[in-house]
């Protein structure tokens, strides 16, 4: 698991994490540390100090990602008062998003996936963020009236089939069939899939 920098090493971490995160979309093979380092103008030593190997950095730098993902998210959904809005426009954010570094996901779902127990304690933050985001928004449409009671309603599954469908909507399409995201379109598909477990017998008259 990577170490996190403090104080004058950090912009030489980050360097690392740009300099890796272009050649990883470029193909793991090219993602060596010495290429990597030469990039980064820092020494391989200094790779090794946070990384056990690439499939490490591979992960620090979805970190990363998935943290500004999720910032943009908040800022993103922060004005939408209506929960039925709110969560298009996470699957908006994130499916935009997810298209303009396809490459690098698509990378970390064949090498790393959800098999891998230290990438996966790794990103346990980020993970948990995502979730606390869709969290309130279901507790937000349920407060609303829009969806279903709390009583008939499972926040705890709901939440895992909304992040279900997008990650598994997301490898069939990009691993499995070899397609590009088309965010738009694939936000409808979900959104009208998902719709149909949280929306209240009120909301649909």
């Amino acid at each position: 698991m990577a170490s996190k920098p403090i104080y004058n090493v950090s912009k030489k971490y980050e360097a690392i994490l740009d300099a890796g995160e272009a050649l990883l979309c470029e193909g793991l093979e090219k993602a060596q540390p010495l290429s990597i380092t030469k990039k980064a103008g820092v020494s391989v030593g200094l790779f090794y100090r946070y990384f056990d190997n690439k499939h490490a950095l591979l992960t620090a730098v979805m970190e990363r990602r998935l943290e500004t993902l999720h910032t943009q998210i908040t800022q993103d959904v922060e004005p939408i008062d209506d929960a039925r809005q709110a969560l298009e426009c996470v699957l908006v954010s994130t499916l935009n998003y997810f298209r303009e570094h396809q490459g690098l996901i698509k990378l970390f779902f064949m090498e790393i996936g959800y098999g891998d127990v230290q990438a996966m304690q790794q990103l346990k933050a980020p993970r948990d963020t995502y979730r606390k985001i869709i969290t309130l928004i279901i507790k937000k449409g349920i407060k609303q009236g829009s969806f279903r009671d709390q009583k008939d309603l499972d926040i705890e599954i709901a939440v895992n089939a909304i992040v279900g469908t997008i990650n598994w909507s997301l490898y069939d399409l990009l691993v499995v069939q070899g397609k590009h995201i088309e965010p738009k379109k694939l936000t409808q598909r979900i959104l009208t899939f998902l719709l149909q477990g949280l929306i209240s017998n009120k909301a649909r008259s």
